[in-house]
């Protein structure tokens, strides 16, 4: 499929897996995996889960043998032992010896991981900060894929790792408030250096990362010149509702990006920009037609547009 992307496949192969059922979305995911850049443990697991799922005993064996023994990739102890798609696989000695090994390899990965951040497109001359945090099952490296031309736009591009890790190379922010610490904690040591505008700075985020951004903001941890949320998921919006009260003042702006097919974020998106319109918070929202739960094809277009609206342009379309 042309231009397929990481978050593209995997939607598509759950649509497909609802739709017709898990051999088929075996074959599309076979068919597709080696077409895009992203979390490979995770395409991993779709394909042995997808395999199980459809009768394909040993074809998802040798899968998670090749994902787990040949390049080291470990998946949740508990994830590994309820998952109904892998029923099938109880039965075998080998499968319960592939869950051990990640039972250890998880409990290492849970002592050892802390919070992180790149950062891309420091500059001699001072540059503003963008901030752009990552989605549930993603990274801070899939969040510079996406956002990377903000460096061509002038911008210095922080990308925050959240220390909640799910699997090999899956981050989450399910702890919101922990999320905020450590984001927070990032923002405080951009204090001492010289080369970055902080109060030119602007926050991102895709899916679960703008909860993250969001609450940060509500909070007062920090302030931000405006603020770009693509796909928020946002199941707590309603109770927020009196806490959107702090961005009252503060001269903020913000864009939002939501598609009319993104089942999971688009009420939040819509919810977030009503409470924004009561609030007098100067706000655009953009619905895009056939768009799931993933970036837009031409998001460097829309990113363009967005920081040019936060810095109140003349120019925005």
């Amino acid at each position: 499929m042309e231009n397929m992307t990481y978050t593209h496949l995997l939607n598509e192969t759950i649509a497909i897996y609802d739709k017709s059922g898990s051999l088929e979305a075996y074959q599309f995911m076979k068919e597709n995996a080696n077409e895009v850049e992203g979390n490979q443990a995770q395409i991993y697991n779709f394909k042995y889960a997808l395999a199980a799922a459809s009768g394909l005993e040993q074809e998802a064996l040798d899968t998670m043998k090749e994902a787990i023994i040949d390049h080291g990739y470990w998946y949740a102890y508990d994830y590994l032992q309820s998952d109904d798609d892998l029923n099938s696989l109880r039965k075998f000695d080998e499968f319960q010896e592939l869950v051990a090994l990640c039972k250890s390899r998880e409990q290492e990965a849970l002592e050892e991981t802390s919070a992180e951040l790149i950062i891309e497109g420091s500059s001699n001359r001072k540059r503003p900060l963008l901030m752009a945090l990552h989605g549930d099952q993603e990274n801070a490296e899939m969040t510079l894929r996406a956002w990377n031309s903000a460096i061509t736009e002038g911008y210095t591009l922080a990308l925050p790792q959240s220390s909640q890790i799910q699997f090999t190379d899956a981050y989450e922010w399910e702890d919101v408030e922990k999320g905020v610490e450590e984001v927070s904690m990032h923002v405080q040591n951009f204090s001492s250096r010289t080369d970055l505008m902080i109060n030119d700075m602007v926050i991102g985020g895709f899916s679960a990362g703008c909860r993250v951004a969001l609450k940060a903001l509500m909070n007062k941890r920090f302030s931000v010149k405006g603020f770009l949320f693509v796909a928020p998921w946002l199941p707590d919006i309603e109770e927020w509702s009196s806490a959107l009260d702090n961005l009252k003042g503060e001269n903020v702006r913000g864009y939002i990006l939501c598609g009319d097919q993104d089942e999971d974020c688009l009420e939040g998106s819509r919810k977030l920009s009503e409470l924004l319109q009561k609030k007098g918070i100067q706000h655009e929202l953009k619905v895009i037609k056939n768009l799931d739960h993933e970036y837009p094809k031409d998001f460097n277009e829309e990113l363009a547009k967005a920081l040019m609206y936060i810095n109140n342009n003349k120019n925005f379309l």
